[in-house]
Order: C-alpha cells, then structure tokens, then sequence
C-alpha cells in the first residue's frame, strides 16, 4: 500500500512540473535553453505538450545536415489541448545555416517551401496541411544564442495557407531551447 502511494504522489509531482514559460518581452527574461515554445494561432495560445524526452516539452531546435543541406529546423507539437483536442504543429525551416552563422539579431524570411525558408502549420493530423508561399509569408528572429551552451532563442509569425485559401495567423511566436 505504501509502494502504490509513494508511487502514486511521484507521478502527481512530475506531472504537475512545468518548463518555465518563455517571455522575450520581459526585460528581466534570462535565456537558459528551458523557457520552451509557444505562439498563438488565430489568436489563440498554444504550447507543447509535455514529453519525456530531456526538456520535458514535445518540441525541438535542431540544426540538421541531411542531403547535402544544411537547416535548421525549429518545431513543436501541441498534444490535443486545445479546446476540441485535435493535435496541432507548429514547424520551421531555415536552410543553409550551421550554428556558428546564426548571429544575434538575423532575421530569416519565411516564404515558399520549395526554395527557401518556410514555416508550417497542421491542425488535426500528421501532414502539415498549411504552409507559407510567396504571397503569404513570416519571419524568424535570432534574439538570443550561446553557441558554446547550445541554446538559441527567438521570435516568430507567420501567416500559412491551405490547399482551398484559408489562411491561418501565426503570432507571438517565442521560443528559448537548447539545440
């Protein structure tokens, strides 16, 4: 009985644990790669559901070398907390950057994912069923990065559309990780 309460009280306490949330905004704010990810969509706020996975966030900065390429990718998965519990993801590509370009203060065009930088939108499933183009575009700013500790932090917006125009607001976009 002891063993099962024991239990029981350390799954209540990690589950009850949250990442700091970040906040560019405030002065105050001291990047450390734990503050997360988060933007609004269409208004309103969504943050990553919670995983296991080292930063306790289903969210990743990556920088990626594949196929002769060089990216990074920055993305997250909301876990069905929005209000009708459909899975929402939020992705970012900028291509041809390694850690050591990106500099405080770039800002990274996100516009047609078939030759440059893009962001993403999905709402419901696995494919990313939104996407910025020529005429609807973002950006991507470097407002923090300590290359030797790995953490890399920004803001974001973008607007993405869909196959029949229906176009979807990415605001407010910030975002404190280590990569």
């Amino acid at each position: 009985m002891k063993t099962k309460l024991i239990l029981i009280l350390c799954l209540i306490g990690l589950i009850s644990c949250e990442v700091s949330s970040v906040d560019t905004d405030d002065p105050n704010y001291v990047f450390d790669g734990r503050g997360g990810i988060k933007c609004k969509v269409d208004g309103k706020l969504i943050k990553p559901k919670v995983s296991f996975s080292g930063t306790g966030l289903a969210a990743d900065v990556e920088f990626i070398s594949w196929n002769n390429e060089e990216y990074l990718s920055v993305s997250f998965l909301n876990g069905g907390e929005s209000p009708d519990f459909i899975h929402q993801s939020v992705r970012m590509k900028i291509i041809d950057v390694v850690p050591e370009s990106i500099q405080v203060g770039n800002i990274y065009t996100l516009e047609n994912e078939d030759n440059w930088n893009y962001g993403k939108y999905s709402y419901g499933g696995i494919d990313f069923n939104y996407s910025t183009n020529d005429l609807n575009t973002g950006e991507l700013e470097v407002v923090f990065h300590d290359l030797e500790n790995r953490i890399l932090g920004g803001t974001f917006h973008y607007d993405a559309i869909d196959e029949n125009g229906i176009i979807v607001e990415i605001r407010e976009g910030e975002f404190d990780m280590k990569y």
